[in-house]
């Protein structure tokens, strides 16, 4: 047997696992277990390395299933800063029972519409289910001020802030008599809401709304943002990338004639760095990351979060997209990664105001 020596394969960008994967099922077959040098990754044994990092881009923070509306009724169950796995819960609100005895005096069902502004408050329409919603009005679409919500243009239910809807519901407006003839009123969500009738006699304890859970319908970092009507809660999307795009790493213990054959007819355009004809063994600094990936060398600690990369740059002009600059242009003067907040000079009056902003607060022209 051969000393084991370090050996760069080149393929098409794009490539990698394929290749990794053809190789090893062709180092197997052929049993050459004892010649090519096996390593543990993700608990898997693979003979072959494809350098991967993790990074959160600015892309990574936007699109379906990344931000999630958190009233303040519902518990928090997952921890800021830390990894959450799509289907599980990101926050739970307990069932709610009667605090005392009630006769239930009304009950009038609704279409709620919610819209979050620019400064994140919320406006909330309550609009009678006689009346129909248009079509155009959807969660996630934004929303301009004198917009109506109806198909009739009703007047009592025109957008009077331009924002973002964040949610449709169907709830039910209760009127709960007391003892003494005091009357509440109570906004449920009919999703939630157990079985009630106009007349009903509850008592102390009797169930009013079931639990009610929100599961994230992504996997990332999880991040947490408090404001007056709601927390906000952002999956941040983890992407793996390539290291060393277009290159598969082996240590082999093979002659020149073994390790030819190894690639031999594979697919992607596959051969070793240094020599078309001739595997020539590699060294040099890149090498350090190629060990640590295989557990040769020690990893120097760090915090384990992925890396944080944004798309925008210092001096390139963006558009601000929350806030009370919303709509603003101005110059991204400074990033901080670790704070994940940019300062953009913004002209108010003739001259230039620093203003403050998240990542998500931003947007490429």
């Amino acid at each position: 047997m051969q000393m084991k020596k370090w050996y760069a394969i080149q393929t098409y960008a794009g490539s990698e696992l394929k290749v990794k994967e053809d190789l090893n099922d062709r180092v197997r077959k052929r049993g050459l277990e004892k010649d090519v040098e096996s390593f543990q990754v993700d608990g898997e044994e693979t003979f072959f390395l494809v350098p991967v990092e993790e990074v959160i881009t600015s892309r990574s923070r936007r699109g379906a299933g990344t931000e999630y509306r958190i009233p303040y009724e519902y518990d928090l169950i997952a921890k800021p800063n830390e990894r959450i796995q799509r289907g599980e819960v990101i926050a739970r609100k307990a069932p709610l029972h009667m605090e005392s005895d009630a006769c239930v005096t009304d009950i009038e069902p609704l279409q709620r519409a919610i819209i979050e502004m620019t400064n994140r408050n919320e406006e909330v329409y309550l609009i009678p289910v006689d009346k129909r919603i248009r079509r155009d009005i959807r969660v996630g679409e934004k929303i301009r001020n004198g917009v109506p919500l109806t198909s009739d243009s009703d007047e009592q239910f025109v957008v009077a802030n331009k924002g973002k809807i964040v949610l449709r519901d169907k709830v039910r407006r209760i009127t709960f008599e007391y003892p003494g003839g005091k009357e509440k009123t109570r906004l449920a969500p009919e999703k939630s809401l157990t079985k009630l009738r106009k007349g009903m006699q509850l008592k102390q304890g009797d169930l009013l709304e079931g639990e009610d859970q929100i599961v994230s319908r992504a996997s990332g970092l999880l991040k947490v943002k408090e404001y007056k009507d709601k927390r906000v809660v952002t999956i941040q999307r983890i992407e793996k990338r390539r290291l060393f795009p277009g290159y598969v790493f082996g240590r082999m213990g093979l002659d020149e004639e073994a390790m030819m054959a190894l690639i031999d007819g594979m697919k992607g355009a596959v051969r070793y760095v240094g020599s078309r004809f001739k595997p020539v063994p590699i060294e040099g600094p890149e090498m350090k990351i190629i060990k640590r990936k295989a557990g040769l060398l020690e990893i120097p600690v760090s915090s384990g979060e992925p890396k944080i990369e944004v798309d925008f740059s210092v001096g390139e002009v963006v558009e601000i997209v929350e806030g009370p600059f919303a709509d603003f242009t101005g110059e991204v003067k400074k990033i901080d990664k670790d704070a994940e907040e940019v300062t953009v000079m913004v002209k108010i009056f003739g001259r230039e105001t620093p203003v403050q902003l998240g990542f998500d607060g931003i947007e490429k022209l």
